[in-house]
């Protein structure tokens, strides 16, 4: 992985703690652990079916989000192919040289349509292992609110803790994830997690709340005391894991790759045997926020293994590519991924060539850290000052630390207004660096046609092939509408 930010060296879902779990359950897999089921085949009858959507009406199709906004009278649809685009008349003659049977659709004045997102570099297979448990972030347990908790505090905690305890079976951890220690005690020793306050909650159970960014957790006695039964129970690292626990009440980053020695055997075929469903139900929250193809990151050969099991038995409408991860150091001229800091030198130094990710939901969450911090020629997700080099840009997404919402990534490229913590900035601090911000246009070309090419799909959108388009409730460029709150439907749904 390449990052330009010198403060996060590695995605979090390549931490020690997420390569320790997949180790240990690479020892627990089997074949039959995954029963693929039947893709759903389209009838005779649906591949007989042409759909016109027609926008002559007051409403408007795009087809592309560039430097001139290109729009269409029509598009139609064969079985989740695009067989027409443009004027309507252009387009009706087209499907009558098929032989289906033509369905009209008039879009209605307040909407509109236009191509759908993509989630580039995306974490897939760890992302469903986390979804197995709570999310303790901003975003609610399940982790799918496109708006921060503005009530973000310890008392959440506990009682997000209480309330999961009561759902669990006896014996099973309580694991959670995506705390964010610093919203808790603005960057101060988290007390209230230490392992005697989690002690003297009264949960009969191993706890362990595991960060964001997969560097710290918080843990209580009994999950010591069950990696201290487990084979590692004996080893000099965890005796250095339980002094560094009595120095810092909190495990450090050094000592997270001893978690995952908690879950017990049965736990770890659990995980295994259920990833399919928390897989898909990635898959639905991803096709409701107008995502049509996941490009998944792929860490080791087990993911690979997982991942193709997943896809097989995967029966959404989304498609699916892949990239290796160990391939950024020879795409790295060409392709960067999950950049959040730059320095104007490495903006200069980028070439025309170059595609550039952003994660752009960093400034919303955490950009109260950037307010009353010293930098020196850096900026925060820079998406115009890398428009103006030339580069493509890219909106990334955090997940499974933020939802699954290219429609937020662009709205808060647009804005560039902070969303956690506003007791401790003033309202001019909000909007971090507003010469940064770009256009809606721009930010909409970065999580369609922009993603598209960051990961080289040269046939988006093209005529013979997959129809990703999807029907909005509102006009994103002259509606006024927040963009992460339009309501949508992927065409290849909604003709289904």
């Amino acid at each position: 992985m390449h990052f330009l930010n010198p403060m996060l060296q590695s995605h979090p879902m390549e931490s020690p703690f997420i390569q320790t779990w997949l180790n240990r359950l690479a020892d627990k897999y089997t074949p039959d652990l995954f029963t693929p089921s039947l893709q759903s085949q389209c009838s005779s009858e649906s591949e007989q079916q042409v759909d016109i959507y027609d926008a002559r009406h007051g409403s408007v199709i795009y087809t592309e989000f560039s430097d001139t906004v290109k729009t269409a009278e029509a598009i139609a649809v064969q079985n989740g192919q695009l067989v027409g685009v443009g004027h309507f008349h252009e387009v009706y003659k087209a499907v009558k040289k098929t032989d289906g049977l033509v369905r009209f659709h008039q879009l209605q004045s307040h909407e509109s349509m236009m191509p759908s997102c993509m989630s580039v570099h995306c974490y897939l297979v760890e992302s469903a292992l986390c979804r197995h448990y709570a999310d303790l972030g901003l975003h609610g347990l399940s982790g799918v609110a496109t708006r921060v908790s503005q009530n973000y505090g310890c008392d959440y905690v506990f009682n997000a803790l209480t309330y999961l305890d009561s759902s669990l079976k006896k014996g099973d951890c309580l694991f959670c994830f995506g705390l964010e220690p610093y919203l808790l005690n603005w960057g101060k020793p988290l007390e209230a997690l230490s392992v005697q306050a989690l002690d003297a909650i009264g949960i009969n159970r191993p706890v362990c709340i595991v960060s964001s960014d997969f560097s710290s957790a918080y843990v209580n006695t009994q999950l010591i005391d069950r990696v201290k039964a487990s084979a590692l129970g004996k080893s000099p690292s965890f005796k250095s894991f339980i002094e560094s626990l009595k120095q810092f009440s909190f495990v450090t980053a050094e000592g997270m790759s001893i978690l995952p020695w908690a879950f017990r055997d049965n736990e770890l075929v659990w995980q295994l045997s259920e990833l399919g469903c928390a897989f898909d139900g990635i898959i639905e929250q991803g096709e409701k926020q107008g995502v049509c193809h996941f490009e998944a990151a792929i860490q080791s050969q087990f993911v690979a293994l997982l991942f193709d099991k997943l896809v097989e038995s995967n029966t959404r409408q989304c498609s699916f590519s892949t990239y290796d991860t160990f391939q950024c150091h020879i795409d790295e001229l060409a392709r960067l991924d999950h950049c959040e800091v730059l320095k104007s030198a490495q903006l200069t130094r980028l070439s025309h060539q170059t595609s550039v990710g952003l994660s752009m939901g960093r400034l919303a969450t955490s950009g109260f850290k950037w307010v009353n911090d010293y930098h020196f020629n850096e900026v925060l997700v820079p998406c115009k000052s890398v428009l103006q080099n030339g580069c493509n840009l890219c909106l990334q997404s955090n997940f499974p630390s933020e939802p699954l919402s290219p429609l937020r990534l662009a709205e808060i490229a647009c804005e560039r207004d902070i969303e956690a913590m506003p007791a401790h900035y003033t309202s001019e601090q909000r909007t971090l660096d507003p010469s940064e911000r770009v256009t809606v246009v721009q930010a909409l070309h970065a999580v369609t046609h922009g993603a598209a090419q960051h990961i080289n799909m040269c046939k988006y959108n093209m005529i013979g092939e997959a129809a990703n388009y999807m029907v909005l409730s509102c006009d994103p460029l002259c509606s006024g509408d927040r963009l992460r709150d339009v309501k949508l439907k992927p065409v290849r749904q909604s003709n289904s």
